[in-house]
């Protein structure tokens, strides 16, 4: 019975919520990139991410589009009471076409305007979290969209799923070969 009563306490301990980080109010999107201010307290440096250059051939197709991402790091990090380490903070830019749809680029092409591509942000949170049980890994994620970031220029706002509200970000860094 007392390792039933401890097993209980132990996952009740465990699933204790952890503080939630939205680190889309901490980044802003220009015709660069997306910028992450470092204003977090979990991480508290800036990073950058770049729209990666695409090449288009005359059609308007390619054989894929790049994507691009950047990585931050802290090996140790204490806030408040709260000590955390092992921690990486990685935003990345992937193409709002996925790959399989790569052979439909050049019907897309011409109803994007013939000079951009969307792009859709991620960030990923991975860290270990100080615990009376120890050391825990914890993970957190988002989607950096047209949702969460604010003041973004309208140039920028792209409607990819064409329903009338902004699904991603044009990426201007395309080059026709």
């Amino acid at each position: 019975m007392k390792t039933v009563a401890y097993s209980i306490l132990f996952l009740l301990l465990s699933v204790q919520e952890s503080p939630t980080f939205n680190f889309c109010e901490f980044m802003q999107v220009n015709q660069a990139g997306i910028y992450y201010d470092g204003n977090n307290e979990l991480f508290p440096a800036p990073l950058q991410v770049a729209f990666p250059r695409a090449y288009i051939d005359k059609n308007g197709g390619a054989e894929s589009l790049p994507k691009s991402s950047v990585e931050g790091s802290f090996l140790f990090l204490q806030v408040g009471d709260a000590s955390y380490r092992q921690l990486a903070l990685k935003m990345k830019f992937r193409p709002y076409l996925y790959d399989h749809l790569t052979p439909y680029l050049p019907d897309y092409w011409e109803v994007w305007g013939g000079k951009r591509i969307p792009y859709v942000g991620e960030w990923y949170l991975s860290y270990e979290e100080e615990s009376d049980f120890g050391w825990e890994k914890k993970e957190i994620s988002g989607a950096i969209t047209p949702d969460c970031v604010s003041d973004i220029p309208d140039e920028l706002l792209a409607d990819a799923d064409f329903n009338g509200d902004p699904s991603a970000f044009w990426n201007y860094s395309v080059f026709q070969q």
